[in-house]
């Protein structure tokens, strides 16, 4: 009788097993299941940023369409051509030689980007050696960005006073170097007017349109009692070349995605930089094929609706509100965060750049970056491993659509400098994205077909290898241009 209790209870207890494996069981296959959803969701939405070859291909070639149009029209500041391939007055810049005629002193100030700007000042000690001192300042408060052009020149001015009181420069009178990232057209010699075509990167002072942009900048001086020197405007663009060529003589090309994006090159067989403005490709019409519902609502609430295309869909101030654009869709349909979102997440431009790179940085499994942005930037609490994963695969697809693209516009761009030639890249999205750059020079190479020998690389701005280039070029201009 007890051995029949006993093997009564067994089998009980082996039938309890059996449902706790079953219940378990199921379990797993409905969180499979739930994961799968959520994927499947998630790539529904990834999906629509992808671009084949063929599809860059075509973008290649009305990218080259768009440059020719834009050469023969470069003598015209106003222009149908969607890209303007100006001539910056800029000869190709050449590393420096010890019979070239330089300035021992220069100031510069950058104006690249929305929230800050940065002032240098550049001292020669001979024998190439150089002493850079510099200060990065804070461009607020960011009404100055769309208000009146006096009082952004005066704001700029007023840091670069307070920056040369330190090395009692304030009434030196020396020569100013203004990188400008901002499409001007130089009607004249290098250090003559350089008039503004157009404001990018949020930036909107109306009453500076085609202002001549060195005298806005002498104004403001004056206003300051600040005594100026010959006045130079340079892209970015241009001076990263100028960066690359101090100690690469075969560079002939340079990308910059940060902010905004753009290209200057120097053709075959040219002896000046050609700035592309390649930021405006597509007003035309030219990548409507491309272009998602997300692109389409970026677009209409920009400061300027049909515009900068593809600079909007490849710059790092675009790609962070894409992704955010991207995440919400996502959310709505229950994929992400429980289907619950964040006043962070509904505000536009709440993500930037930076924290793109941050997320695609980190491949460890904990997803530490990845939560170091949902929690600290879009305030989302105790995210999952595949609420990370998800986010994560968001960025992904939006950069990895910039850098084709970007591949597709230096494809071009190739076939006009000839030669084995080096192109310096320049902006966060190569400096400190770890696979930005790589998948460029990639797809760049699979669009040239090998046909092109090119190098990429980067450069470090602290080190001043533009000093004697710049130098060299500022000796050049007269106090008073005409």
């Amino acid at each position: 009788m007890l051995s029949i209790t006993s093997a009564t209870r067994n089998f009980c207890h082996v039938l309890g097993h059996l449902s706790n494996f079953r219940r378990l069981t199921s379990n797993f296959t409905s969180n499979y299941l739930e994961m799968f959803r959520m994927r499947l969701n998630a790539e529904q939405v990834g999906r629509k940023f992808e671009v084949c070859d063929d599809e860059l291909t075509v973008v290649a070639r009305r990218m080259s369409d768009a440059m020719d149009a834009g050469l023969w029209r470069n003598g015209q500041p106003d222009t149908l051509a969607t890209i303007r391939c100006w001539d910056t007055r800029v000869p190709r810049p050449s590393p420096p030689a010890a019979t070239d005629t330089v300035v021992n002193k220069f100031l510069s100030l950058d104006l690249c980007h929305g929230d800050r700007f940065r002032t240098r000042l550049t001292t020669l000690l001979g024998a190439h050696d150089v002493r850079i001192r510099s200060r990065e300042h804070p461009l607020t408060p960011s009404t100055l960005m769309t208000g009146k052009v006096a009082n952004l020149f005066d704001h700029l001015v007023s840091g670069l006073a307070e920056f040369a009181d330190e090395f009692h420069m304030r009434q030196a009178g020396v020569p100013l170097a203004l990188t400008f990232g901002f499409p001007v057209w130089h009607a004249g010699a290098l250090g003559g007017a350089a008039s503004l075509c157009r404001w990018t990167k949020g930036f909107d002072c109306a009453d500076a349109m085609s202002r001549d942009v060195a005298a806005e900048w002498r104004a403001a001086a004056a206003r300051a009692d600040v005594v100026v020197g010959p006045v130079v405007v340079l892209n970015d663009a241009c001076v990263a070349m100028m960066h690359s060529a101090a100690d690469r003589p075969d560079t002939r090309a340079a990308l910059v995605v940060d902010d905004g994006c753009n290209c200057c090159y120097v053709s075959e067989f040219g002896r000046t930089v050609i700035n592309t403005e390649w930021g405006a490709f597509g007003e035309d019409g030219a990548l409507d094929h491309l272009l998602t519902e997300y692109d389409h609502r970026l677009d209409s609430r920009s400061q300027n609706p049909g515009k900068q295309i593809y600079e909007k869909m490849t710059s790092g101030m675009y790609m962070a509100e894409l992704v955010r654009e991207a995440v919400l869709e996502i959310v709505s349909n229950q994929a992400m965060f429980g289907g619950r979102t964040t006043t962070a997440m509904n505000t536009e431009y709440a993500l930037k750049a930076k924290h793109l790179w941050l997320v695609e940085s980190d491949k460890g499994p904990s997803y530490d970056g990845v939560r170091a942005v949902l929690n600290g930037v879009l305030n989302v609490t105790d995210p999952s491993d595949m609420d990370c994963e998800l986010f994560r695969y968001a960025c992904r697809c939006v950069t990895r659509r910039s850098a084709n693209l970007i591949a597709a516009g230096l494809s071009a761009v190739l076939k006009r400098t000839g030669l084995p030639v080096t192109v310096v890249m320049d902006g966060s999205a190569f400096k400190t994205h770890s696979e930005y750059a790589l998948t460029v020079g990639d797809k760049a190479r699979q669009l040239t077909r090998q046909q092109t020998n090119f190098t990429l690389r980067t450069v470090d701005h602290t080190q001043g290898q533009d000093a004697w280039i710049v130098a060299r070029m500022l000796a050049t201009i007269p106090v008073n241009p005409a």
